[in-house]
Protein backbone atom coordinates (compact mmCIF):
# COMPACT_ATOMS: atom_id res chain seq x y z
CA UNK A 1 0.00 0.00 0.00
CA UNK A 2 1.04 3.62 -0.55
CA UNK A 3 2.86 5.77 2.00
CA UNK A 4 -0.15 8.11 1.93
CA UNK A 5 -2.41 5.29 3.18
CA UNK A 6 -0.16 4.52 6.14
CA UNK A 7 0.17 8.23 6.95
CA UNK A 8 -3.62 8.59 7.04
CA UNK A 9 -3.95 5.55 9.30
CA UNK A 10 -1.34 6.98 11.66
CA UNK A 11 -3.19 10.32 11.81
CA UNK A 12 -6.47 8.53 12.52
CA UNK A 13 -4.86 6.65 15.43
CA UNK A 14 -3.44 9.87 16.83
CA UNK A 15 -6.81 11.61 16.57
CA UNK A 16 -8.52 8.67 18.30
CA UNK A 17 -5.97 8.71 21.12
CA UNK A 18 -6.45 12.47 21.60
CA UNK A 19 -10.24 12.06 21.69
CA UNK A 20 -10.09 9.21 24.22
CA UNK A 21 -7.74 11.13 26.53
CA UNK A 22 -9.78 14.36 26.50
CA UNK A 23 -11.12 15.48 29.88
CA UNK A 24 -14.78 16.34 29.27
CA UNK A 25 -14.90 18.29 32.54
CA UNK A 26 -13.05 21.05 30.64
CA UNK A 27 -16.10 21.72 28.43
CA UNK A 28 -17.74 25.12 29.10
CA UNK A 29 -20.84 26.84 27.78
CA UNK A 30 -21.51 30.59 27.84
CA UNK A 31 -24.25 33.20 27.64
CA UNK A 32 -23.43 36.37 25.74
CA UNK A 33 -23.54 38.55 28.89
CA UNK A 34 -20.88 36.32 30.46
CA UNK A 35 -18.35 37.17 27.75
CA UNK A 36 -16.02 40.11 28.30
CA UNK A 37 -13.54 41.67 25.86
CA UNK A 38 -11.27 44.69 25.53
CA UNK A 39 -13.41 47.57 24.12
CA UNK A 40 -10.65 48.27 21.56
CA UNK A 41 -11.59 44.99 19.92
CA UNK A 42 -14.72 46.70 18.55
CA UNK A 43 -13.03 49.78 17.08
CA UNK A 44 -12.71 49.40 13.29
CA UNK A 45 -9.45 49.85 11.43
CA UNK A 46 -10.47 52.44 8.86
CA UNK A 47 -8.37 52.56 5.71
CA UNK A 48 -9.95 55.69 4.27
CA UNK A 49 -10.95 53.67 1.20
CA UNK A 50 -14.56 53.38 0.05
CA UNK A 51 -14.32 49.66 0.80
CA UNK A 52 -14.56 50.50 4.52
CA UNK A 53 -18.30 51.03 4.04
CA UNK A 54 -19.02 47.34 3.45
CA UNK A 55 -16.21 45.80 5.49
CA UNK A 56 -18.23 46.51 8.63
CA UNK A 57 -21.22 48.51 9.83
CA UNK A 58 -18.75 50.58 11.89
CA UNK A 59 -16.74 51.49 8.78
CA UNK A 60 -13.49 49.58 8.35
CA UNK A 61 -11.89 46.22 8.92
CA UNK A 62 -12.68 44.93 12.41
CA UNK A 63 -9.95 43.43 14.62
CA UNK A 64 -10.13 39.65 15.12
CA UNK A 65 -12.01 39.18 11.85
CA UNK A 66 -11.21 36.50 9.27
CA UNK A 67 -12.13 37.60 5.75
CA UNK A 68 -11.83 35.33 2.72
CA UNK A 69 -11.55 36.92 -0.73
CA UNK A 70 -12.40 34.49 -3.54
CA UNK A 71 -12.19 34.90 -7.28
CA UNK A 72 -10.77 33.53 -10.49
CA UNK A 73 -7.32 34.23 -11.94
CA UNK A 74 -6.83 37.90 -12.82
CA UNK A 75 -10.00 39.06 -11.07
CA UNK A 76 -8.13 41.50 -8.81
CA UNK A 77 -7.97 39.63 -5.49
CA UNK A 78 -4.31 40.35 -4.81
CA UNK A 79 -4.52 43.98 -5.91
CA UNK A 80 -7.58 44.71 -3.76
CA UNK A 81 -5.86 43.06 -0.79
CA UNK A 82 -2.55 44.88 -1.20
CA UNK A 83 -4.31 48.19 -1.82
CA UNK A 84 -6.17 47.75 1.49
CA UNK A 85 -2.98 46.79 3.36
CA UNK A 86 -1.12 49.78 1.91
CA UNK A 87 -3.85 52.17 3.08
CA UNK A 88 -3.96 50.61 6.56
CA UNK A 89 -0.15 50.67 6.83
CA UNK A 90 -0.21 54.35 5.96
CA UNK A 91 -2.71 54.86 8.80
CA UNK A 92 -0.22 53.34 11.25
CA UNK A 93 -1.48 49.76 11.50
CA UNK A 94 1.02 46.92 11.50
CA UNK A 95 0.26 44.85 8.41
CA UNK A 96 1.87 41.81 6.80
CA UNK A 97 1.39 40.36 3.32
CA UNK A 98 2.27 36.66 3.05
CA UNK A 99 3.10 35.88 -0.57
CA UNK A 100 2.92 32.23 -1.50
CA UNK A 101 2.67 32.85 -5.24
CA UNK A 102 5.10 35.69 -6.05
CA UNK A 103 8.83 35.71 -5.39
CA UNK A 104 10.82 38.90 -4.76
CA UNK A 105 11.36 39.64 -8.45
CA UNK A 106 7.70 39.18 -9.34
CA UNK A 107 6.62 41.30 -6.39
CA UNK A 108 9.08 44.08 -7.29
CA UNK A 109 7.63 44.27 -10.80
CA UNK A 110 4.10 44.24 -9.32
CA UNK A 111 5.00 47.14 -7.03
CA UNK A 112 6.41 49.14 -9.93
CA UNK A 113 2.94 49.06 -11.53
CA UNK A 114 1.29 49.91 -8.20
CA UNK A 115 3.73 52.18 -6.31
CA UNK A 116 1.39 52.66 -3.34
CA UNK A 117 1.96 49.05 -2.17
CA UNK A 118 5.71 49.52 -1.69
CA UNK A 119 5.18 50.29 2.01
CA UNK A 120 3.62 46.87 2.75
CA UNK A 121 5.76 44.47 4.81
CA UNK A 122 5.96 41.15 2.95
CA UNK A 123 7.00 37.57 3.72
CA UNK A 124 7.96 35.42 0.72
CA UNK A 125 7.06 31.81 1.46
CA UNK A 126 9.11 30.37 -1.38
CA UNK A 127 12.20 31.10 0.72
CA UNK A 128 10.94 28.72 3.41
CA UNK A 129 9.08 26.07 1.42
CA UNK A 130 9.90 23.15 3.73
CA UNK A 131 9.81 25.18 6.97
CA UNK A 132 6.35 26.68 6.53
CA UNK A 133 5.04 25.63 9.96
CA UNK A 134 7.78 27.08 12.21
CA UNK A 135 8.21 30.16 9.99
CA UNK A 136 4.55 31.18 10.02
CA UNK A 137 4.11 30.40 13.70
CA UNK A 138 7.17 32.54 14.52
CA UNK A 139 6.27 35.47 12.27
CA UNK A 140 2.63 35.65 13.37
CA UNK A 141 3.74 35.61 17.01
CA UNK A 142 5.29 39.04 16.37
CA UNK A 143 1.72 40.33 16.59
CA UNK A 144 0.29 42.05 13.50
CA UNK A 145 -2.90 44.07 13.31
CA UNK A 146 -3.68 42.68 9.84
CA UNK A 147 -2.26 39.66 8.01
CA UNK A 148 -3.11 38.82 4.40
CA UNK A 149 -2.34 35.43 2.87
CA UNK A 150 -1.97 34.90 -0.88
CA UNK A 151 -3.13 32.24 -1.06
CA UNK A 152 -4.67 29.72 1.34
CA UNK A 153 -4.07 26.96 -1.23
CA UNK A 154 -0.34 27.70 -1.39
CA UNK A 155 0.01 27.67 2.40
CA UNK A 156 -1.91 24.37 2.64
CA UNK A 157 0.19 22.73 -0.10
CA UNK A 158 3.49 23.90 1.42
CA UNK A 159 2.42 22.64 4.86
CA UNK A 160 1.48 19.25 3.38
CA UNK A 161 4.86 18.94 1.68
CA UNK A 162 6.87 20.11 4.67
CA UNK A 163 5.02 17.95 7.20
CA UNK A 164 4.28 14.97 4.92
CA UNK A 165 0.65 15.07 5.96
CA UNK A 166 -2.88 15.31 4.57
CA UNK A 167 -4.89 18.27 3.34
CA UNK A 168 -7.33 17.90 6.23
CA UNK A 169 -4.54 18.16 8.80
CA UNK A 170 -3.05 21.15 6.96
CA UNK A 171 -6.39 22.97 6.90
CA UNK A 172 -6.92 22.27 10.60
CA UNK A 173 -3.50 23.71 11.43
CA UNK A 174 -4.12 26.82 9.32
CA UNK A 175 -7.55 27.51 10.84
CA UNK A 176 -6.21 26.94 14.36
CA UNK A 177 -3.37 29.38 13.65
CA UNK A 178 -5.84 32.03 12.48
CA UNK A 179 -8.07 31.45 15.50
CA UNK A 180 -5.18 31.69 17.94
CA UNK A 181 -4.06 35.10 16.69
CA UNK A 182 -7.59 36.46 16.36
CA UNK A 183 -7.82 35.84 20.11
CA UNK A 184 -4.65 37.85 20.74
CA UNK A 185 -2.38 34.93 21.57
CA UNK A 186 0.86 36.51 20.33
CA UNK A 187 3.70 38.59 21.78
CA UNK A 188 1.83 41.91 21.37
CA UNK A 189 -1.58 40.66 22.41
CA UNK A 190 -2.82 41.89 19.01
CA UNK A 191 -6.23 40.64 17.91
CA UNK A 192 -5.11 40.02 14.35
CA UNK A 193 -7.52 40.43 11.45
CA UNK A 194 -6.92 38.08 8.53
CA UNK A 195 -7.57 38.64 4.83
CA UNK A 196 -7.11 35.26 3.17
CA UNK A 197 -7.19 34.86 -0.60
CA UNK A 198 -8.79 31.73 -2.04
CA UNK A 199 -8.28 30.72 -5.64
CA UNK A 200 -11.27 29.66 -7.73
CA UNK A 201 -11.37 27.59 -10.88
CA UNK A 202 -12.97 28.78 -14.13
CA UNK A 203 -16.03 26.79 -13.09
CA UNK A 204 -16.29 28.91 -9.94
CA UNK A 205 -15.20 26.19 -7.52
CA UNK A 206 -12.96 27.24 -4.65
CA UNK A 207 -9.80 25.37 -3.75
CA UNK A 208 -9.80 23.37 -0.53
CA UNK A 209 -12.71 21.96 1.42
CA UNK A 210 -16.02 23.63 2.23
CA UNK A 211 -14.76 24.03 5.78
CA UNK A 212 -12.51 26.94 4.77
CA UNK A 213 -15.24 29.46 3.83
CA UNK A 214 -17.52 28.19 6.60
CA UNK A 215 -14.88 28.96 9.24
CA UNK A 216 -14.34 32.55 8.06
CA UNK A 217 -16.35 35.47 9.45
CA UNK A 218 -16.82 36.98 6.01
CA UNK A 219 -16.53 35.78 2.41
CA UNK A 220 -16.08 38.28 -0.40
CA UNK A 221 -16.39 37.28 -4.05
CA UNK A 222 -14.72 39.08 -6.95
CA UNK A 223 -15.83 38.72 -10.53
CA UNK A 224 -14.29 40.15 -13.70
CA UNK A 225 -16.23 40.41 -16.93
CA UNK A 226 -13.78 39.30 -19.63
CA UNK A 227 -15.61 41.20 -22.36
CA UNK A 228 -15.96 44.58 -20.62
CA UNK A 229 -13.16 44.27 -18.06
CA UNK A 230 -15.62 45.35 -15.35
CA UNK A 231 -14.78 44.09 -11.87
CA UNK A 232 -17.23 43.61 -9.01
CA UNK A 233 -16.85 42.67 -5.33
CA UNK A 234 -19.66 41.58 -3.02
CA UNK A 235 -20.11 39.54 0.14
CA UNK A 236 -21.87 36.19 0.26
CA UNK A 237 -21.68 36.55 4.05
CA UNK A 238 -20.33 39.19 6.41
CA UNK A 239 -21.00 38.96 10.14
CA UNK A 240 -19.62 42.47 10.66
CA UNK A 241 -21.87 44.36 8.25
CA UNK A 242 -25.61 44.55 7.61
CA UNK A 243 -25.25 46.42 4.29
CA UNK A 244 -25.93 44.43 1.14
CA UNK A 245 -24.00 46.22 -1.58
CA UNK A 246 -21.88 45.27 -4.54
CA UNK A 247 -18.75 47.29 -5.17
CA UNK A 248 -17.63 47.96 -8.72
CA UNK A 249 -13.98 48.84 -9.08
CA UNK A 250 -11.24 49.63 -11.55
CA UNK A 251 -7.48 49.26 -11.17
CA UNK A 252 -4.90 51.74 -12.43
CA UNK A 253 -1.48 53.06 -11.38
CA UNK A 254 -3.12 55.05 -8.58
CA UNK A 255 -4.60 51.90 -7.05
CA UNK A 256 -8.17 50.64 -6.74
CA UNK A 257 -11.12 52.95 -7.41
CA UNK A 258 -14.54 51.93 -6.10
CA UNK A 259 -18.17 52.79 -6.75
CA UNK A 260 -21.24 51.26 -5.16
CA UNK A 261 -24.49 49.66 -6.29
CA UNK A 262 -27.17 47.93 -4.18
CA UNK A 263 -27.30 44.16 -4.74
CA UNK A 264 -30.97 44.48 -5.76
CA UNK A 265 -29.90 46.61 -8.71
CA UNK A 266 -27.49 43.99 -9.98
CA UNK A 267 -28.36 41.76 -12.86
Amino acid sequence: MSQSYYQKQKLKRQALQAANSFDVSQVKTYRAHELHFDPNLFIPMASGKELDTILSSEGGLMPATSLMISGGPGSGKTTVTLDLLAALTKKGYRCLFISGEMDQIGYFKYAKRLPQIQNVETLFLRDYALQIKPVLEHVLDLGYDVVATDSIAEVIDLFKDGQATTEGVAEHWFLQLVDRHKKGNNSRGAHTAFVNIQQMTKAGVGSGSNRLPHMHDAVALINRNKETGERKLWFSKNRDCAMDYAVHFTIDSEGVRYNFAPIDDEE
